[in-house]
């Protein structure tokens, strides 16, 4: 596949899916993106994920629930409003998508709507087995991205902190790969869980290599903000090996939301706090919230006083080391536009 892995390098595929310049095509009549979490909880407990701090989740009060039936129908009636087609409906955000008993169900009302491009998922995998991935596959899903938390089960208790029969585990993903059909299938892992030393980034890509479409090796960063990764960070580099950007405008604001298992809705993916909350798509429409004033003042707060003014977002790290657009040149452009 083209990829080699030596010395504590990351390495990671081009990405899966080509991007249009965002900056061209402002103000959008609706967001582009969106993230819907089937599931705030998690049967893992990644050191690297708020999620995975049961302490943390208790003190923040955050609701670990499944997202209900008629709430993500509504949602999927709302994005059949839109002018504008949805180029993808992530179903994921902080917890585990497919331990929603409704998952498969989800993804199947999703495929028929058309102004609905592309269905994706990341997932731990732990759900996989022949019969599921005949009914995922079935779903109409474009895309699943699996998150290896290890190459053994011993490196799966000690960073998901989880027995897991990795063996089987491998074989499962081999199965859903060979009858995968259309859909993608990629796989993923973080480079501070391999030991390059013993050569586990080869085996890493040498065992799931040949059974995906795609592979990355992912760096730690510290993405969420008000949350310490237990790992040691370098700030100076990004998710993807390459050195970070530092942005002072937040592209999420302007193309996409995120929508939490019990409705409540951000304007990014990595404010498992709540503290952007800017409304409920259960007492809303999505169209009413991407037009609100709540992200309006947000945006025009980025774009004049850049997001270091915002508490949460000056604390955040996603923006600088996660996202491939950047706003800060189109600063006079998104003046005339937004403030």
């Amino acid at each position: 596949m083209g990829i080699e892995a030596s010395g504590g390098k990351i390495f990671m595929l081009p990405k899966a899916y080509a991007r249009e310049p965002l900056a061209k095509q402002m103000p959008l009549p609706n967001p582009i993106s969106l993230q819907v979490d089937p599931a705030s909880l998690c049967n893992f407990r990644c050191a690297f994920c708020p999620t995975g701090d049961p302490k943390l989740i208790k003190k923040s009060g955050r609701a670990q629930t499944f997202m209900k039936r008629d709430l993500f129908d509504k949602i999927i009636a709302d994005i059949s409003g839109f002018e504008r087609n949805l180029k993808v409906l992530k179903l994921f955000k902080d917890g585990e998508p497919m331990l929603n008993p409704d998952f498969l169900q989800m993804v199947a009302t999703a495929r028929q709507v058309e102004r609905i491009e592309r269905i994706e998922t990341t997932s731990n995998g732990s759900r996989l087995a022949p019969d599921f991935n005949e009914k995922l596959v079935a779903s109409g899903i474009d895309r699943v991205v699996l998150s290896i938390e290890g190459v053994t089960a011993e490196r799966y208790l000690s960073f998901a902190r989880v027995r897991f029969d990795y063996d089987a585990f491998v074989e499962t993903v081999r199965h859903l790969f060979s009858i995968r059909g259309d859909m993608k299938l990629h796989v993923k892992t973080v480079a501070q869980n391999l030991d390059y030393s013993i050569g586990e980034d080869r085996l890493f890509l040498d065992t799931f290599g040949p059974i995906s479409d795609g592979i990355y090796i992912e760096n730690t960063v510290a993405s969420w903000p008000q949350f310490e990764v237990s790992d040691a960070v370098d700030a100076d580099i990004d998710a993807y090996g390459h050195r970070t950007v530092h942005k002072s405008i937040c592209p999420y604001l302007f193309y996409s939301l995120s929508i939490n298992a019990d409705g409540i809705v951000s304007p990014c993916c990595v404010d498992w706090n709540r503290d952007l909350a800017i409304g409920s798509v259960a007492d809303e429409s999505l169209l009413d919230i991407w037009n609100g004033e709540k992200l309006a003042t947000l945006r025009r707060q980025h774009i004049v006083d850049g997001l270091s003014a915002n508490p949460s977002c000056a604390s955040c790290g996603q923006v600088h080391a996660c996202t491939h657009d950047n706003f800060d040149g189109d600063r006079e452009t998104l003046r005339r536009l937004f403030v």
